[in-house]
């Protein structure tokens, strides 16, 4: 029998397993009306998963700034808590055992915590009670994993064998047999994202209105994109899918969520429209770039009733702001039933086509609201938000998002990146690194890897191999440096398109990777089926299908496995 204890407010009581459903598996509920404290944090510590300093093992990390393992090392104390978990689980390998620890009952509030204290590591479930209500049990379940399926790709394997019939999954594979969109975005297709213009960001103006509301920079019109496609398509590409992000009323984050007028600065409708149809004649796609989770009081369309509220009745908003003055979140309903439904017909008539994308949905944790008019739950969050890819799936033939959080797995086609940095920026308890959502869900996901790997071909060697090594979809990002305070969180390395030289440069770029690219296109469809360490700077990546890749991030060549892998580069071969 294993035990957790929950802890809230300095009171302790001790819950015990009971048996699953299946051989392996133990299940706890902590009833949701047994727990009185309404603030402060309900700690779940699961006490059968301790460590101590030194011990074999690691617990298993789920986070949008890269999934990673903290090791049982010696180190001053510590504590991390994942508030942006992708993946509603955890685990940890301790000697020859692993655990797999599925979050079942508030699973969108629940976030794993692993903490070092005096040489003593614990994993636990950290709720905000400050931020969220009760709502339902707290259930988890515990798969216990040995031999060869102890470590983190068996624990990942376990948790896809859960949600495949949980969520019910469909393959990559079968649903590109429906679906011309998904079929044609396989085939090794290259996302290209071009933004066209943008008011400042950080914003100098932050409630704004039609007069005060500060000029946009027009970085390219849509008769330039019209000529990237060109220049593309003399360089030989034949697919490619272009998203146009700033197209509509002051471009991108302009007046969200309002949409329309198309942006005349751009070129106008008369402009996009002829962009669309050009893009037809050459065989390629094109795709709006929209949002349904944020607010700002210029829109046309601006109700502050529908706003999230927290709480403690406050407004909820973006700290930081963006272009179109203070970000304010809008609330799912209001989202789903006044901007979504009305808007699709619209998206349709202009000839929009493929992997319709809508911001930061899905790289944000499921929100709480409590607006008295329209109060939602995070699991209640999750199914509007689901609603809305669903919807524009059908509608546009694809969907398309920010990122990759685990509630938008049965309706999105391809997350703009999994994780936001790889290399920079990770906890201090971040000891390596891993693709575990990869691990879960390549084969039902197009996806790429990180805000790092888009536009690998013009940043470091590092990039273009933790693309191949988690499995990326070649994602490409022209203008993706913007902002006025630096942050440009997918490098201070650009693409541009408002000349011929530019255009030539950008194209180039996007071919060579395409080239390299095609080997590895097959694999797209496939689960990844593991992961691991051969040497240091050494990993090797292994597919369902067969295929291998083994990545050498040392400067020299290593030999393993029989085969002699560069320094800085890869190797790539398929088993029978």
């Amino acid at each position: 029998m294993q035990y957790i204890t929950a802890y809230t407010n300095g009171i302790a009581r001790k819950y015990a397993s009971f048996p699953g459903e299946a051989p392996g598996e133990s299940l706890f509920a902590v009833p949701y009306l047994e727990v009185t404290a309404e603030s402060g944090k309900l700690v779940l510590e699961l006490d059968f998963l301790q460590a101590a300093a030194g011990e074999e093992g690691y617990y298993t990390v789920p986070y949008t700034n890269g999934c990673f393992l903290t090791r049982f090392l010696p180190r001053e104390n510590a504590e991390f808590t994942s508030k942006t978990n992708v993946l509603q689980m955890t685990g940890a390998k301790l000697g020859d055992t692993a655990w797999l620890v599925s979050v079942e009952g508030m699973k969108y509030e629940a976030c794993p915590r692993v903490k070092v204290e005096n040489g003593r590591y614990t994993l636990s479930l950290v709720i905000d009670l400050d931020s969220v209500t009760l709502y339902e049990d707290i259930c988890l379940r515990v798969v216990e994993l040995t031999g060869e399926e102890a470590n983190y790709a068996g624990i990942a394997r376990a948790y896809r064998r859960l949600q495949e019939k949980n969520r019910q999954l469909v393959p990559l594979a079968e649903r590109a047999g429906t679906s011309s969109v998904l079929s044609y975005g396989m085939d090794g297709m290259p996302i290209i994202r071009v933004r066209m213009g943008w008011k400042p960001a950080p914003p100098v103006v932050q409630e704004q209105t039609p007069e005060n509301e500060p000029p946009m920079h027009v970085a390219c019109t849509f008769d330039d994109v019209g000529k990237l496609m060109d220049e593309l398509h003399a360089q030989g590409v034949k697919k490619a899918e272009f998203c146009l992000v700033g197209w509509n009323i002051r471009g991108h984050d302009g007046r969200w969520p309002q949409i329309f007028p198309v942006e005349e600065a751009c070129g106008g409708e008369e402009g996009l429209r002829r962009l669309i149809a050009h893009g037809e004649e050459l065989g390629y796609r094109v795709c709006s770039h929209t949002n349904l989770s944020d607010a700002y009081s210029i829109a046309d369309t601006w109700d502050r009733e529908d706003i999230i509220r927290k709480k403690n009745g406050e407004i909820s908003i973006n700290n930081i702001g963006w272009s179109g003055g203070r970000m304010y979140h809008l609330c799912p309903e209001p989202g789903y039933n006044k901007h979504l439904l009305p808007n699709l017909p619209k998206l349709q008539g202009l000839g929009f086509c493929g992997f319709q994308y809508i911001d930061v949905l899905t790289i944000v944790p499921p929100r709480t609201c409590y607006h008295p008019e329209h109060p939602l739950t995070a699991a209640q969050c999750a199914e509007y938000w689901s609603r809305m890819l669903k919807d524009t799936q059908t509608a546009m033939g694809g969907c398309a998002s920010e990122g990759a959080m685990e509630f938008a797995a049965e309706n999105l086609d391809f997350a703009l990146y999994v994780a936001f940095n790889l290399f920079s920026g990770r906890p201090a308890l971040s000891d390596e690194p891993i693709p575990l959502w990869q691990l879960v869900y390549h084969g039902y996901v197009l996806s790429n890897p990180s805000a790092e790997t888009v536009n690998y071909a013009i940043k470091n060697p590092e990039n273009r191999l933790k693309f191949y090594e988690y499995g990326g979809v070649p994602a490409f990002y022209v203008y993706s440096k913007f902002k006025t305070d630096g942050h440009n969180w997918m490098g201070q390395e650009n693409l541009f398109c408002s000349t011929d030289e530019e255009r030539k440069t950008t194209a180039e770029n996007i071919r060579r990777v395409l080239e390299e690219y095609a080997p590895f296109a097959e694999h797209a469809a496939a689960h990844m089926e593991d992961h691991r360490q051969l040497l240091p700077g050494v990993y090797e990546t292994v597919y369902s299908d067969g295929g291998h890749v083994i990545v050498n991030y040392n400067e020299n060549a290593i030999c393993v496995k029989g085969r002699t892998v560069p320094g800085l580069d890869m190797v790539h071969f398929t088993e029978e």
